[in-house]
């Protein structure tokens, strides 16, 4: 099936330089995980290229989870290549600011649930989780940054651009996204987002949805009919973490949806104004209330360490794991159980380090071979670092560290340094001995 897209173009940023990025999408979903669809991105170089890169994440699951089928560059056909099942290159010579529109028509078909990965790309009789379901513009950095798809921790690295989707869903299903979603008719949904660092997607069935308001912003709670009470408790702690998350300035986004879904090896996912959380945890005979707080307020503190504030997970998982363990913190001190979460920390950064003495809060992914001891160090023993960096500071400097670079890093990519040299500058003590310790 032949689908149009509309190119246009929207400001972001791009590590300091101006730039335009747009992502206009269509995808058609079947009941049973079929794909297809089509995604016109436009934007402006920021250097020398000769080609574009585009990321097809699922593919890391098995070639026939995403992949291309044609390739236009404006209305005409042109050639393009995979360099490896997870990156398609699309040949085309481009000056430093000039404007481009790329046409990549693409299927798939979505896994059933249990057949590998996170299941954040699968499917159940009731959830269509759609993970990065659509090709995706690789950061460029002086080269087209490719990172490997891991199979722990988290695998995208993307700039934050505008979305306009058209979602084709099965008759009955509701749509769930990052941004705002809308449906025109029974089986047609429209998405709108801005400054999203990807738009997740999650299509469920016979689903309740609870809302609130908290400091401004829409919280929706998604959940099957059985799990009213975890439903509804997700909620609660939600709303609650916006309130204690006040000490970092004004929250990412207008609303954030939280939907439960089946999930393996994981217990929660972030993308932008959208959290999937495992729905074991919504079950008060199964689950653990104060894991599944835990999961929530940190799954939420991703709104501004992942999709406001942008880093390399690849490279820098720490940068913004450990500050969003950190940030979750805020929710169990301000409900007076700051010890609770801080014994937790302890006793998994102690396994972190049984489990990989080699590795280091700052250590890339690759350090944590099957994700050895990656939690207990760059989570728990990050989240404790920023203790102690918010002890030497003081509070009131340390958090006016944070609002700066949230400020000067908005819908941008960081890089540790970047957090460091702020953190430093504001502190009236000497950070060094403090520094010393990220790599040891």
């Amino acid at each position: 099936m032949r689908l149009s897209a509309l190119a246009l173009a929207l400001a972001w940023a791009v590590n300091g330089l101006g730039a335009d990025l747009r992502y206009n999408l269509i995808l058609e979903v079947g009941e049973t995980g079929q794909l297809h669809g089509q995604v016109t991105v436009s934007g402006v170089a920021q250097g020398f290229w000769n080609e574009l890169a585009f990321r097809l994440y699922p593919a890391a699951q098995g070639p026939s989870c995403l992949f291309v089928r044609s390739a236009h560059v404006g209305s005409e056909r042109t050639e393009w290549f995979s360099s490896d099942p997870t990156t398609v290159r699309v040949p085309l010579e481009l000056s430093p600011g000039q404007t481009y529109s790329v046409t990549l028509e693409f299927a798939g078909q979505v896994p059933p649930f249990g057949a590998g990965g996170y299941g954040i790309f699968a499917r159940t009789p009731t959830t269509l989780t759609l993970a990065q379901a659509y090709p995706i513009l690789a950061v460029w950095d002086g080269g087209w940054v490719i990172t490997p798809a891991l199979p722990w921790g988290d695998a995208i690295f993307a700039e934050a651009a505008d979305y306009t989707a058209e979602i084709l869903a099965p008759l009955g299903w509701t749509v769930v996204a990052s941004g705002s979603e809308k449906q025109v008719e029974p089986g047609r949904w429209r998405v709108e987002g801005q400054n999203l660092r990807e738009l997740g997607l999650v299509l469920v069935r016979g689903y309740e949805v609870e809302e609130t308001f908290q400091e401004g912003v829409q919280l929706r709670s998604f959940f099957p009919t059985s799990l009213g009470y975890g439903g509804r408790q997700a909620l609660e702690v939600a709303t609650q973490s916006l309130a204690a998350f006040d000490p970092l300035g004004a929250f990412p986004f207008l609303e954030v949806d939280l939907v439960a879904v089946p999930l393996a090896g994981v217990a929660g996912v972030e993308y932008p104004g959208l959290i999937l959380a495992h729905d074991l945890y919504y079950d008060p005979s199964r689950g653990d209330s104060f894991f599944f707080a835990m999961v929530v307020a940190h799954e939420l503190a991703h709104q501004f360490w992942y999709a406001e504030v942008g880093s390399n997970p690849w490279s820098e998982p720490w940068l913004d794991e450990a500050l969003t363990t950190y940030t979750s913190g805020l929710y169990f001190a301000e409900q007076g159980e700051l010890h609770l979460i801080l014994s937790y920390w302890e006793r998994s950064a102690s396994w972190g380090r049984w489990a990989n003495p080699q590795a280091a809060i700052t250590s890339p992914l690759s350090a944590f071979p099957d994700g050895r001891g990656y939690g207990g160090i760059v989570y728990s023993s990050g989240a404790l670092w920023f203790r102690k960096v918010e002890a030497r500071m003081g509070s009131e400097s340390f958090f006016r560290a944070l609002r700066r670079y949230r400020e000067e890093f908005r819908w941008r990519i960081a890089t540790g340094k970047d957090l460091l040299r702020i953190l430093s500058e504001e502190s009236v003590d000497p950070l060094g001995d403090l520094l010393l310790e990220l790599g040891n």
